[in-house]
C-alpha cells in the first residue's frame, strides 16, 4: 500500500501550526454546510469497484481492506436506545418475514465510516501516529466558526455583533440517528442506515475533513464516491444462508421469497471479488473485506423495503449521541461471548478492534 500511494504535501493541525492549518481548511470547507453529501478530493486508485487498475487494463489485483477509519455511535447513554430500536426491528421483521433478523448489524458495530484503508504493519503505525498528532477539538473549532461566520454572511449580521449564545459548542458534537434509509432502489436495496441528524451541520464538514486529511496522505482508499455518512442497521449480506458447493466450486443457495419482494441471488457476488467471502459461513464479518456495502454493493439478497422505511420514516433510534473521539479499527467484527473466550457460552454482541483512539476534545 505505501508503494501505491504517496503522501501529499498537507497541513498536520500540529501545535503552533494549528490556526495557519485550519485557514486552509475553512478555504475548502465552503458551502458544505447545505450539500447533503460531499465528494472527496480526486482520487489516485480509481474507483473502490475497479478490479483491476493500471495501464493497459492489466495491473494486479485491488488489494485487501485490512482497516477503517470512523465515528465511534456507542456510548454509555446511546447504548440503551439503540438496543431498545434494535430489538424493536427485530420484532418487526420476525412478524412480515421480510428479512432475516441475522440481517440486522449488532449493536456495537454502529458507527460512522470515513473511509477503508488497506495498510501493512508499517503504514498502519504510520496512521495511527498520524490521527495522534492532529488537535481535532482545533479542527472541529474552525469548522464551527466557519459555518457561523457562513450563516452571519447570509443574514447580512455584522460579525463583530456575534455573541457567545450564536456559536455552537465547540466543546461538544451531539447528533440524532434517525429513520430507516436504504442505500440503494427502496424497491431493491440489500442495505438499510440510520441516518446523522446534526442541527449545526458541522459533522459533515468535520468528517469530510478528516476523510480528505487522511486520504491526502495515503492512509485511506479514495472510491471517487460522495461522503454519506451512515449507520448501517440492515444489510442483507450478512445474512446468507448455508449452500452446498457444485462441481465449479461456487455455492448454490436455497432463497425463500415472500410476496416476490426479495430477489434472486446476484450472479456477481459469487464471482471473483466476492468469491472468498461468498465461500466461507464461518465469519460473518467477510464480507467487509469485498463488495458488501455502499450503493454498489453485491449481495445473495436485495428486497423491497419500501414499507418499512415508511414505518421508520420519523424513528428516532438515539438522541443527543455525542461524538467524542475517532477510531481506526480493523475490519472484521469480533463475537463477544458470555464466557469471556472464543466459543464460549452465548455470543452477546459484536464489536470491531479498535487499534487507535483519538478524543477530540483532549
Amino acid at each position: 500500500m505505501g508503494k501505491k500511494k504517496q503522501a501529499g504535501e498537507y497541513n498536520d493541525f500540529l501545535d503552533g501550526e494549528k490556526l495557519r492549518d485550519n485557514a486552509e481548511v475553512r478555504t475548502s470547507m465552503q458551502a458544505t454546510s447545505t450539500r447533503p453529501e460531499i465528494s472527496p478530493p480526486p482520487g489516485r486508485q480509481g474507483r473502490r469497484g475497479g478490479k483491476k487498475h493500471g495501464k493497459g487494463g492489466g495491473g494486479s489485483k485491488r488489494p485487501p481492506l485490512t482497516h477503517f477509519l470512523c465515528l465511534p455511535l456507542v456510548t454509555d447513554s446511546s447504548r440503551p436506545q439503540l438496543e431498545r430500536g434494535l430489538n424493536k426491528l427485530k420484532g418487526d421483521l420476525e412478524s412480515n418475514s421480510l428479512v432475516p433478523r441475522k440481517a440486522v448489524r449488532p449493536l456495537g458495530t454502529l458507527h460512522l465510516t470515513l473511509g477503508v484503508m488497506s495498510l501493512d504493519e508499517t503504514r498502519l503505525e504510520d496512521a495511527k501516529r498520524y490521527l495522534q498528532d492532529l488537535d481535532l477539538h482545533i479542527l472541529l473549532r474552525d469548522i464551527s466558526i466557519q459555518i457561523i461566520a457562513e450563516k452571519a454572511a447570509e443574514d447580512g449580521t455584522i460579525a463583530e455583533n456575534l455573541n457567545a449564545a450564536a456559536m455552537p459548542d465547540t466543546d461538544g458534537l451531539t447528533i440524532n440517528l434517525a429513520a430507516l434509509v436504504p442505500m440503494q432502489s427502496p424497491q431493491k436495496t440489500s442495505i438499510l442506515y440510520a441516518s446523522p441528524q446534526d442541527a449545526t451541520q458541522r459533522l459533515l464538514p468535520f468528517a469530510l475533513a478528516l476523510k480528505t486529511h487522511f486520504t491526502e496522505h495515503g492512509f485511506l482508499l479514495d472510491d471517487g464516491r460522495a461522503l454519506r455518512l451512515h449507520a448501517t442497521i440492515i444489510n442483507t449480506i450478512y445474512a446468507k444462508p448455508g449452500g452446498k458447493r457444485g462441481r465449479s466450486g461456487k455455492v448454490s443457495h436455497t432463497l425463500h421469497r415472500t410476496e416476490d419482494k426479495v430477489s434472486p441471488p446476484q450472479r456477481d457476488s459469487r464471482q471473483s471479488g466476492n468469491a472468498k467471502a461468498s465461500d466461507s459461513d464461518k465469519d460473518d464479518t467477510q464480507p467487509e473485506t469485498c463488495q458488501g456495502h455502499g450503493p454498489d454493493a453485491n449481495s445473495w439478497m436485495r428486497f423491497d423495503a419500501s414499507e418499512l422505511i415508511a414505518k421508520y420514516k420519523d424513528f428516532v433510534w438515539a438522541q443527543d449521541v455525542r461524538i467524542e473521539s475517532v477510531q481506526i479499527c480493523s475490519m472484521g467484527a469480533k463475537k463477544v461471548w458470555s464466557g469471556g473466550g472464543e466459543g464460549e457460552g452465548e455470543v452477546l454482541d459484536e464489536r470491531y478492534e479498535v487499534v487507535c483512539e483519538k478524543g477530540i476534545f483532549e
